[in-house]
């Protein structure tokens, strides 16, 4: 069994006397900057490939659909944010969160994100 501890780890800054691929994060950094040191490559794949399996799609048709545009990393970010958030309230269907409708209606969702464009990620 582990020792118990009431501090998990005390974060002091990168390794001193070598570089280190982080060195604009330390000890005064914000949750954001450190979230980005391990997120901004996925988010930028997650966006490319969403781009390229809906151009696939668009390839396959045969009826002269006018695409959407390209995904975005900034719209990604706001996917994700959504779709984190949404696990925060109890609603009964996926378009609750976009209702007008006086008992469910949240601003939040649809200021951020327009419903078209954020089932156009969520599909591809």
């Amino acid at each position: 069994m582990c020792p118990q501890s009431s501090v998990a780890h005390t974060y002091t800054g990168g390794p001193r006397g070598k570089d280190n691929e982080a060195s604009h994060i330390n000890d005064g950094s914000s949750p954001l900057s450190v979230f980005l040191l391990y997120f901004a490559e996925i988010i930028t794949l997650l966006a490319v490939e969403t781009n390229c399996y809906y151009q696939d799609y668009i390839d396959r048709l045969d009826d002269g659909l006018s695409p959407d545009p390209d995904v975005t990393e900034a719209e990604m970010f706001v996917f994700l944010a959504l779709t984190i958030q949404m696990g925060h309230g109890v609603r009964d269907k996926l378009t609750d969160d976009w209702s007008t409708l006086d008992q469910l209606y949240t601003s939040f969702y649809g200021t951020m994100m327009k419903w078209d464009r954020y089932l156009h990620i969520l599909c591809y």
